[in-house]
Order: structure tokens, then C-alpha cells, then sequence
């Protein structure tokens, strides 16, 4: 993709429509669930992609432009949340989709510091709901495999996971910023 970038950069639009041919519809889908709009998902792809090419001659990737052009368009669903007010009412939202398992496995990806960092940090949680919560998004386990695993029911799994993600949330919040 190298070369590709290279002539991204040097205005060539038949690259950039590639580009948006390859990815346009993963990245509204991903918009349109977290922000439970169609309307606003596409208005944040075209804003995402509006911003490439605008961009395109300074643009220095240091990373996949997949994994570049989905933490852009988290970083533009939590702006439109921020500027909204609404970012703590949506965080669930990334959390209840997975969200965190995508930012996570990219974070091991492109940022084992952040990551350690992350995991040294959730060593603060009390055992039970640390142990909860990496079952559930580091072993992708089903809340119904960890409560079979741990003994407990269902819903003490689920209470243990809420637990765990509002102390965490700081951390939550450092993660999504950051990656």
C-alpha cells in the first residue's frame, strides 16, 4: 500500500477512489451502529474522507490505513459526542458493541506500551471483576462461558462486568483517546 499512499499524496484521485471503494462501507457501518443513525454515519464517513484528500499531500501514516482510517472515524463519532454533550452517555455504546475488543486488539497492534500501561492499570480492580472483565474482552469469552467457568450466574457476571467498566472507565476513557 506504500506505493498507493505515495500517489494518494502526489493528488492521484483514481487511488483515492480505490480507497474509498475498499473501505466506505465497513467504516459506515461501524458509524451507523454506534451512532444508531445512517444519516450521521454517513455524514462522518464523508467528513473522514473529505479530510483524507484535503489532507492527502501532508498525510504520513505510521501504521495500516485500515487501522489509521477506523481510529479516525472513532476519533470523529467522539468528537460529534463530545461537541454534543453526550460522550459519557455513548461510551456504553462502544462498550455494549465490543468496541473496546477492536481498540484493544488494535492496541496490541500498534501500541504494546499503551497496552502494558492499560493492563498495569487494571490490576486496581478488585480480582473478581478483573478477572471478569479480561475473560470477557482479552479470552473473548460469552458471559455465559465465564459464569459456567467461574461458578456464578449470569447476572453476577454482568454486575461484575458493569462494576468493572465504571471503575475503569478513566482508563476506558485514556484508551480510547490515546489509540
Amino acid at each position: 500500500m506504500d506505493i498507493h499512499l505515495d500517489r494518494l499524496k502526489h493528488g492521484d484521485f483514481k487511488v483515492f477512489e480505490m480507497i474509498f471503494n475498499t473501505y466506505w462501507e465497513e467504516l459506515f457501518t461501524y458509524a451507523a451502529r454506534v451512532l444508531e443513525s445512517q444519516e450521521d454515519a454517513q455524514d462522518i464517513v464523508q467528513d473522514l474522507f473529505t479530510s483524507l484528500w484535503e489532507r492527502r499531500d501532508t498525510l504520513c501514516l505510521d501504521t495500516d490505513l485500515r487501522f489509521y482510517l477506523f481510529g479516525a472515524i472513532r476519533k470523529l463519532i467522539l468528537r460529534r459526542f463530545r461537541n454534543e454533550g453526550l460522550k459519557e452517555k455513548h461510551l456504553s455504546k462502544f462498550i455494549e458493541y465490543s468496541e473496546l475488543r477492536t481498540t484493544l486488539l488494535h492496541a496490541k497492534v500498534e501500541d504494546k506500551d499503551l497496552l502494558q500501561h492499560f493492563h498495569r492499570d487494571l490490576r486496581q480492580l478488585p480480582e473478581k471483576e478483573r478477572q471478569v472483565f479480561e475473560w470477557y474482552h482479552f479470552g473473548e469469552l460469552s458471559i455465559r462461558e465465564i459464569a459456567h467457568r467461574s461458578g456464578t450466574a449470569e447476572q453476577t457476571v454482568r454486575n461484575q462486568l458493569n462494576n468493572a467498566y465504571r471503575k475503569a472507565r478513566p482508563l476506558l476513557h485514556k484508551l480510547l483517546f490515546f489509540v
